[in-house]
């Protein structure tokens, strides 16, 4: 078992965003969590990822238990993830950026720049590696993001929305650069509202509503359910996610 988390349940005073969910996690799993907003997917994400403490349950990694460890040792163990909004260091270059997470390897300087600058060319990034990272738009600075997690060497990689607010030109380079990720040996977890992503790339999906896992199965055992229709697909979204549509659910329109 690669990541493990056992019924985590997390509360905020008397309300409970997650109430005892667990997954299992395989090498080569990619795994999609989704949901309506406010469902529970992201905070049970960062329940995985250590940037909220659970307040039960536990979470695993390779039979470790890690329910205590902060993100920086969970990143040393092999878990990295992105953001929702990119943090990017905005007074550093595309290649500094990516130098501070090749550092979590690498003590020197020349080698944390050969490897990043081989993670660059990696995303395709390369041409932009002295240009200032405030510089970058939306889909460079998801893109950089991504580079600077693939920098630690991860074993699991946590995308937290990394294709929400890309066109469908943007999104399909995003898919392409996913699966070539995951072709080298990087297992995924990808909480995502654009179905088009999930279709196309999980192979296993949790659905969250309400702070409860409702559903668990492929991408269109999930998207068949009648309990994930009427808490978060609509019957219109259910057949073109079934029919690979290009849709996004939650604040986009429907094409």
């Amino acid at each position: 078992m690669l990541l493990e988390a056992r019924g985590i349940t997390k509360a905020f005073g008397s309300f409970k965003a997650v109430d005892d969910a667990s997954v299992t996690l395989e090498q080569g799993d990619i795994l999609g969590l989704i949901g309506p907003n406010g469902a529970g997917k992201s905070t049970f994400f960062n329940c995985l990822t250590g940037d909220l403490k659970t307040s039960s349950g536990r979470v695993l990694f390779e039979g470790r238990d890690i329910t205590d460890f902060t993100p920086e040792l969970r990143a040393e163990l092999g878990l990295a993830r992105t953001f929702q909004v990119p943090q990017t260091f905005e007074g550093m270059t595309v290649l500094e950026n990516v130098m501070i997470g090749a550092f979590l390897r690498s003590s020197h300087r020349a080698e944390a720049e050969t490897k990043a600058r081989a993670v660059l060319e990696r995303v395709g990034m390369s041409r932009l590696a002295d240009s200032p990272a405030r510089s970058l738009g939306t889909p460079g600075r998801k893109r950089l993001e991504i580079a600077r997690a693939l920098a630690t060497e991860p074993k699991v990689l946590l995308l937290d929305e990394a294709m929400a607010g890309l066109n469908a030109h943007e999104v399909k380079r995003a898919i392409d650069l996913v699966r070539d990720i995951h072709r080298s040996g990087i297992t995924l977890v990808i909480v995502e509202h654009i179905m088009e992503v999930i279709m196309s790339l999980a192979s296993r999906v949790m659905v969250f509503h309400q702070g409860k896992e409702i559903a668990r199965g492929s991408p269109l055992e999930v998207t068949s359910n009648p309990a994930v229709i009427a808490a978060y697909l609509g019957t219109r979204a259910a057949k073109a996610a079934a029919g690979h549509t290009p849709i996004e659910l939650m604040g986009g329109p429907i094409t």
